[in-house]
């Protein structure tokens, strides 16, 4: 792809293995793993064993610097939003561009609904034969329902309530729900940073695959490995031209000098699985922050959608 250089000029990671960038970054130079543990929710059921990475104790509001938004964040938006608001603190870009000229590429991985939020309305949908109804969904099921809930289960809603707190008012592409949706994401920031569409952007992703709900569907339809452990993350970068970083004396992590998606006809591979579980759309994201920071790091992702994403980069931090 011809245009100008791109660069990594701030990074934010929200994983199991810490709740910064600084955190993740240095349990993994350190080799740490994460820590692993059955669901309670699940407990008595076929999934009873089954388990997840557990994340690490951080306060949102605090992270945020403000509480004001938290009653409509899912916990992938959560996430998101934490990661998000690093990474552009990082690179400093509410001081250094105008808000029309930030881009957002994002992507989300499924949703899925707090099981005591979601029981009022499933108990007043299922008819009198004990099954769902549509038809009892629309007349009852829906009245039963905190109206907040559809922020907290609509895919779009955790890049959404990025662009709210970081002010950003420019371009923006929201992918769902896979590795290689969140692989394209990256790619069209890099892609429309280069050519001049955007001043910077603000990429990544975000992913709550260890929710009870999200757990028991990716048990279902054979998207984990016998081995595998969901994991909730979530990483966004900071990318904008070497120029307008040399001219602010900006950091740079890294130059990019590639990034692709392709299909691949492999099984699902995640560098990042073995360590802190998968994370599945967060993944591509996490692997690509990481390799900023650590030399030979692979950012070769492949998903459960059978896109690879993969990207070269040349470290400079």
């Amino acid at each position: 792809m011809e245009g100008s250089e791109v660069v990594v000029t701030g990074i934010g990671m929200l994983t199991p293995l810490g709740a910064t960038a600084g955190e993740t970054h240095g349990a993994w130079r350190s080799g740490r793993q994460a820590r692993f543990a059955p669901l309670p929710e699940l407990a008595h059921t076929p999934l009873g064993t089954a388990q997840i990475a557990l994340m690490p104790d951080f306060d949102p509001g605090e992270r945020l610097g403000s509480r004001r938004m938290l009653k409509y964040m899912s916990e992938s938006a959560v996430l998101g939003c934490v990661a998000a608001h690093e990474a552009a603190a990082d690179a400093s870009i509410q001081k250094r561009f105008r808000p029309e000229r930030i881009g957002l590429y994002a992507g989300t991985g499924l949703a899925a609904a707090r099981i005591e939020e979601a029981a009022p309305m499933l108990r007043e949908s299922v008819d009198e034969n004990g099954r769902f109804s549509c038809r009892l969904l629309g007349e009852r099921g829906l009245a039963a329902t905190n109206p907040l809930m559809s922020f907290k289960i609509l895919a779009n809603m955790p890049p959404c309530l990025v662009s709210i707190i970081e002010g950003v008012k420019g371009p923006n592409m929201i992918f769902t729900p896979w590795e290689g949706q969140t692989g394209h994401a990256l790619l069209e920031a890099w892609r429309a940073v280069s050519e001049g569409e955007v001043d910077c952007a603000l990429a990544g992703g975000a992913d709550a695959p260890a929710h009870p709900f999200t757990l028991l569907y990716l048990s279902q339809a054979g998207l984990l490995g016998e081995d595998e452990k969901p994991a909730n993350g979530a990483a966004y970068v900071v990318m904008e031209r070497a120029e307008s970083a040399r001219r602010d004396q900006q950091r740079v992590y890294a130059r990019t000098a590639h990034m692709e998606v392709s299909a691949s006809g492999d099984r699902p591979h995640d560098p990042l699985a073995a360590r802190m579980g998968r994370c599945f759309a967060a993944a591509p994201a996490i692997a690509l922050c990481l390799a900023c920071q650590v030399e030979g790091m692979a950012t070769s992702v492949c998903g459960a959608d059978g896109q690879e994403f993969r990207a070269e980069l040349e470290i400079t931090g």
